[in-house]
């Protein structure tokens, strides 16, 4: 394994690591103090699990072909799961919006969105290094920049909401066509991937 496709895998490793810190720490912030925008972004961040999972078992064959039809099938069903985690995230903000359903934030539902949004800028920083790599890299490093957009919305949302108590709502509605247009692009992304027969040798296609 070259030094490069070895940063790759422990990148992915730690992906995953702060994925399962932060993807419980805010679905259980935003179900019990009533932060759609939080839990939501809890549910998106365990979702980028399974796809970084499957990255690291091609990262350990080096990128060939071994293991890319279930990377394709894990990618596709996250683009799946990510749009329906958009649609019942709009559904409660809306919901929201309408019956006056106001969170009850504290201090660590205040905390955890600039210490996620600190994270994961350091991870999409490290991974952006490498996109030039391989298509698979690439796409990892999409996914990153998703998770960093979100995460920003997460903490300018979090901050409106300390005078604002419908913020929290709106910033959910925001962040679920961001998750459903970054689920539409996942989709077509797997599709490229499946048209150019997998780019098991790197050839930058899609």
């Amino acid at each position: 394994m070259t030094a490069d496709l070895s940063r790759s895998l422990w990148l992915t490793r730690l992906t995953v690591l702060v994925c399962l810190h932060l993807g419980p720490a805010a679905l259980w912030l935003g179900w019990t103090q009533g932060a759609i925008a939080l839990g939501g972004f809890g549910v998106l961040c365990l979702l980028q699990v399974p796809p970084a999972l499957s990255l690291g078992f091609r990262l350990r064959g080096g990128l060939g072909n071994e293991g890319l039809e279930r990377d394709r099938l894990t990618l596709r069903t996250t683009a799946h799961l990510l749009r329906l985690l958009a649609l019942g995230l709009a559904g409660l903000a809306l919901l929201a919006l309408q019956g006056g359903w106001l969170p009850t934030p504290t201090v660590t539902s205040w905390g955890l969105p600039p210490v996620a949004l600190l994270l994961i800028v350091c991870l999409w920083g490290a991974k952006r290094r490498l996109v030039g790599l391989h298509p698979a890299l690439e796409l990892d490093a999409a996914r990153s920049q998703v998770l960093l957009e979100l995460a920003m919305l997460l903490a300018v949302g979090s901050l409106l909401g300390l005078r604002l108590p419908w913020a929290d709502a709106v910033t959910a509605l925001a962040l679920a066509i961001r998750i459903f247009i970054a689920g539409q692009g996942l989709a077509k992304a797997t599709t490229l991937q499946a048209a150019c027969g997998g780019c098991g040798s790197g050839c930058g296609c899609g």
